[in-house]
């Protein structure tokens, strides 16, 4: 069962892609998903409110080091399946989205909990997994689809390890969820266990908190993949300075940065 919690929520900050041309996936996102494109450093950048989608070349190495493999894949089927995006004029957005290179994979659709509620999932140009939202109260970056074997338990670990509200996916008990202010981490449950996503398209999440060194040393179960070390690309951007970051991998698979930003 869950339970509505107020927790003091770590930040939400970004979204990072694999692409195989950094710039031309930033300015679709940013000219197709209500988004402001900006440069942070060496990285093309899509700004919504404060979140961030970030990208970065297909063959840049792991945290730990490690290669990055030959073929970029989209993460569907991953421990990151997918984002969702929400707009208000959803029909028209569905239709401006296909003429700008999206191929639609399931029509949209209304759900039995919620018959306001509208749903389509899409493919971005480069055959990225995409969910289309009609949620009125939140424009653009919407969501990050995580699954799991276990949902409830890798949502409590994300509660646990970075705070926000634990609460069901717009009234849905099998989508347990956690809003992270304007942006939500959504979970269902997968019958076989998922690949990590590093590596995928989607390539990882980042948290802003207050103190990376502290953190990481108090994440459960967790494999760290880069320990917390001063990184020297950041630039300043209104209301987030820089610059200490550190790499673990949850315990049901998913890449988190953890970044300390001033």
């Amino acid at each position: 069962m869950l339970f509505a919690i107020a927790i003091n929520a770590a930040d939400f900050h970004h979204v990072h892609i694999r692409a195989q041309d950094t710039l031309l996936s930033a300015t679709w996102y940013a000219e197709n998903m209500s988004g402001e494109q900006l440069r942070i450093a060496n990285f093309h950048g899509v700004r919504f409110g404060r979140k961030l989608m970030l990208f970065a070349p297909k063959q840049r190495p792991g945290p730990d080091g490690s290669d990055a493999p030959s073929m970029l894949k989209s993460s569907s089927g991953t421990s990151v399946d997918h984002l969702g995006f929400s707009f208000k004029e959803f029909e028209s957005k569905l239709i401006s989205l296909q003429l700008a290179g999206a191929k639609v994979t399931r029509a949209p659709k209304t759900f039995d909990y919620d018959r306001s509620f509208l749903q389509a999932f899409i493919e971005d140009p480069w055959g990225q997994k995409i969910a289309l939202l009609s949620d009125p109260k939140i424009e653009g970056l919407h969501h990050v689809h995580i699954v799991s074997t276990e949902p409830v338990k890798a949502v409590r670990w994300f509660s646990n390890s970075f705070g926000g509200l634990v609460e069901s996916f717009n009234g849905n008990k099998e989508l347990p969820a956690i809003r992270y202010a304007d942006f939500w981490l959504v979970a269902s449950k997968s019958e076989a266990e998922p690949d990590p996503n590093m590596f995928s398209m989607i390539d990882h999440l980042g948290f802003h908190v207050s103190d990376v060194d502290k953190k990481m040393l108090g994440l459960k179960n967790v494999k760290v993949l880069k320990p917390a070390h001063g990184f020297y690309w950041w630039q300043a951007i209104p209301g987030m300075p820089g610059p200490k970051n550190g790499f673990v991998e949850s315990p049901s698979k998913i890449l988190i940065e953890v970044m300390q930003l001033k």
